[in-house]
């Protein structure tokens, strides 16, 4: 049986209060959360000695999953590398466009005329408009390492610029290393984006450095920047994990109104690694901000990560093994309580954060040594079982107890079938 509902009502709004909704006094308003994310699996995802770089027909799985799970633009390469990486970017173009997939296609290069022309050229030869993500150090210590000066910098943009301009791609100014560059250094580099009509530009948090009150310091003061110019300019936000807060960092941006913020499933990238773009997705679609398809999310990291050659931690946000997975009695008791009342939705988040539902998962209530008759009672529950007899529950229980892990349903079973 499944619980008795008939005394059941609908849970009044302020059984889903969170402080999360509540804003503080005296803070300044926040812009309509309308960015979406960019997934960089395929690029920067890649730049890692522990990740496979996967075959194509891979790649062009890897992209469908993408569309299916609710991406519309991604950096699928970086062309300018060598011709078999260029080639290998065509392909996976041309397989967007004769599958007539929403997704813009991006790609990365250097801020150096061979990079910008092997981007534009993939548009060329696929017939699709393309995103040069054109990328360069712009920081103190970048710019002192490599014995750069602000007036190569600035060169430099403008002749990127120039070649989307000519050559029909839309130009991207990715300013690596933003986070850790001096309000002199930004203002000489906005300005020639201004000289040159750029309307992106995306700010890295290269290193990984920031945290949560730095990144909305960057984000207000380059916003204030271009309003005061009277320039439009659409902001996207690229971050690592070295310090463990890309996804705070990167749901700040989002928060602040940047058009696009970066990610890679599962957060696979160099050294620690990219913001996870599923635990953006996931959190996008909690904080009603987008809704992606969380189901096809699940099935695009199954896939991914055998492909890319790495796993998924059993605790792992939303789709790891057990992250809907309890033994505790107290939370069994509130999970069966909240089960007869009937509603899914009140019973994924008694005790969870994230509902399982979304990524068509469900609860579950295990039997192990700390467990408590509310398990067995909830397990009897959801299998069609009567709840109420005491010697059963006191059979599984010994059983649990005397066991080194939870018990399996079969092991359950025949412990039923015996008890007579």
């Amino acid at each position: 049986m499944s619980g008795s509902t008939s005394a059941n009502t609908a849970p009044g709004t302020e059984v889903w209060f969170n402080w999360n909704t509540v804003r503080t006094e005296g803070a300044p308003p926040q812009p309509t959360c309308t960015g979406t994310l960019f997934d960089e699996t395929l690029r920067d995802g890649l730049q890692t000695p522990h990740v496979r770089n996967p075959a194509l027909a891979e790649k062009l799985a890897i992209v469908d999953h993408m569309v299916r799970s609710g991406i519309r633009s991604a950096d699928l390469g970086f062309p300018g590398s060598d011709v078999s990486a260029a080639q290998e970017c065509t392909r996976i173009t041309e397989h967007i466009v004769a599958n007539r997939l929403p997704l813009t296609p991006g790609f990365a290069g250097r801020t150096h005329p061979a990079d910008i022309h092997a981007i534009c050229e993939i548009g060329q030869t696929a017939g699709i408009g393309v995103e040069a993500y054109a990328f360069i150090g712009v920081s103190p210590i970048r710019q002192y390492v490599e014995d750069w000066d602000m007036e190569r910098v600035r060169s430099a943009i403008r002749r990127s610029a120039a070649t989307c301009r000519r050559e029909g791609a839309e130009f991207v100014l990715v300013l690596e290393d933003t986070v850790r560059c001096t309000p002199e250094v930004l203002d000489a580099v906005y300005d020639v984006a201004v000289d040159t009509g750029t309307r992106r530009i995306t700010l890295c948090d290269t290193v990984g450095t920031a945290v949560p009150n730095g990144t909305e310091a960057l984000i207000r003061w380059t916003q204030r920047y271009f309003a005061e110019r009277g320039h439009a300019m659409a902001l996207e936000w690229h971050g690592h994990n070295d310090r463990g807060l890309a996804l705070a960092n990167s749901l700040t941006a989002l928060s602040l109104g940047c058009l696009r913020v970066h990610g890679t499933v599962l957060g696979i990238g160099e050294r620690a690694g990219n913001a996870p773009l599923d635990q953006l997705m996931v959190n996008s679609s909690l904080d009603g901000h987008h809704s992606y398809d969380l189901k096809a999310l699940r099935a695009y990291c199954s896939y991914a990560a055998p492909v890319l050659g790495v796993d998924i931690p059993q605790n792992y946000p939303a789709l790891g093994r057990d992250v809907f997975k309890t033994s505790a009695g107290v939370h069994a008791s509130a999970i069966l309580k909240a089960h007869t009342k009937g509603n899914t939705l009140l019973k994924d988040s008694v005790y969870a954060g994230v509902p399982a539902a979304l990524l068509g998962r469900e609860q579950e209530v295990l039997i192990d040594a700390s467990s408590g008759s509310n398990n067995v009672k909830y397990w009897l529950t959801v299998h069609g079982y009567a709840a109420d007899n005491p010697d059963v529950i006191k059979k599984v229980l010994e059983k649990a107890k005397a066991g080194n892990g939870p018990l399996t349903d079969d092991e359950i079973g025949q412990i039923l079938a015996t008890a007579g």
